[in-house]
């Protein structure tokens, strides 16, 4: 899968996510309990399928370094903090 499928993956499972709590937030309202838990449930199995998804690097075996853009002879500037 690419980047742009996998986006469209997340998307559309916290969307039904959404909609299976609502559901269940729906049938406990009006007493049918049972029920109410068997939607947490699922909505429960997709919160667990939902943290499977990973970022992936174009080339896993060779990761880019990181670069410093600022070296210690060329600190960032910082503001001084306003005194209260």
């Amino acid at each position: 899968m690419n980047e742009r499928q996998t986006l469209l993956a997340f998307g559309v499972l916290l969307i039904a996510i959404c909609y299976l709590a609502t559901i269940a937030a729906v049938l406990a309202f009006y007493g049918k309990y049972a029920e109410a838990l068997g939607f947490g449930g699922l909505t429960t199995g997709l919160v667990g399928v939902l943290g499977t998804f990973k970022p992936r690097t174009t080339n896993p075996d060779n990761p880019t370094p990181v670069v410093v853009a600022n070296p210690p002879s060329d600190p960032v500037p910082v503001d001084a903090a306003p005194h209260a």
